[in-house]
């Protein structure tokens, strides 16, 4: 799982409008529809946007109410956060077993229902990450994604740019069709809450226990734990999907592997499945450590109940 919280490339970043990116956001629709074109075929109806109650909602609605929501931000400030939800290849094809009840490399795969179940139960989870976000802004009365003003896009497909190695070296052409399984989530979340009290800000980078202050007399959390968030929206797929996870697969793993390349490279050459487990234990544990965190700091905020069950049965 692979998540990324930035502002926007677009326009004047995230300080004015939204319009840029959710324009820019409805590009996978515009280029399908101009291939059904080509065709001389009737193009389906766009997906829209959705957001925690409803889905198939239109741009400009979008735009509108993020743009809206900004009372006592000034000029320069922040007005709303991207967010990209990007399942790994392993879980996309997990999901996509359960859906088609076979192996899938192409989302092209799909028969148009088990397309739009594919992307219903993205969705489904997608509305329970921007609780696990609502949440971990550590807020009294911020409880729930429904206080928050967001709109997520599930899309299928991604480009080359011309940064890409493979561009440099001439395997592809900047802007052409990756293969593979490439679905992701993009979400537009407001900097402030529905009822436009609370300025969030998830780039802010103070975390640890002892990062309280006050405001208006009562203990409140600053900053956003990024990555302790990553470990809960996994956690939280995990447990969502009955995703069997393996230790290497794990966002812990991946930050510590990186750290200490020399161990994880020695980790990866050990053919002993038990002390390769040992070793990979170890090295979860060494991040933890390193970061002050306990089982507790990796809990969820809500009850979670499986969307696909232990006996496979996908529950719609």
């Amino acid at each position: 799982m692979y998540i990324k919280i930035q502002t926007s490339e677009k326009a004047n970043g995230n300080k004015s409008s939204a319009n840029a990116l959710a324009s820019y956001l409805e590009k996978e629709d515009i280029i399908n529809e101009n291939k059904a074109f080509e065709k001389n075929e009737l193009p389906e109806p766009r997906t829209g946007f959705f957001n925690h109650s409803k889905s198939g909602i239109f741009k400009n609605e979008v735009i509108k109410n993020i743009d809206t929501n900004k009372k006592a931000l000034g000029k320069n400030d922040a007005k709303f956060y991207a967010i990209t939800i990007s399942p790994s290849e392993n879980e996309q094809k997990y999901l996509l077993k359960h859906i088609s009840g076979k192996e899938i490399s192409s989302i092209s795969e799909l028969s148009r229902v088990e397309r739009r179940a594919y992307e219903k139960i993205l969705m489904r989870y997608a509305r329970k990450t921007m609780t696990e976000y609502a949440c971990h802004f550590g807020r009294e009365n911020l409880k729930s994604g429904s206080q928050l003003v967001w709109y997520g896009k599930v899309e299928h497909q991604r480009f080359h740019k011309g940064t890409d190695q493979e561009v440099k070296n001439g395997l592809f052409t900047s802007g052409s069709e990756k293969k593979g399984l490439n679905t992701h989530i993009h979400i537009i979340v407001s900097r402030k809450d529905r009822e436009q009290r609370l300025k969030l800000s998830p780039l802010a980078t103070e975390k640890g226990k002892s990062n309280n202050s006050k405001l208006n007399g009562k203990k409140v959390k600053r900053g956003f734990d990024r990555n302790l968030f990553k470990i809960k929206s996994e956690r939280l797929f995990d447990e969502n999907f009955n995703y069997p996870r393996q230790l290497n697969e794990k966002v812990e793993y991946q930050i510590e592997a990186d750290k200490d390349s020399i161990k994880a490279s020695e980790i990866k050459n050990i053919r002993d499945p038990v002390k390769k487990e040992e070793l990979e234990k170890k090295l979860i544990n060494q991040y933890d450590f390193r970061n002050s965190y306990i089982d507790k700091d990796k809990e969820l905020s809500q009850q979670v109940e499986p969307v696909i069950r232990k006996s496979n049965e996908l529950e719609m």
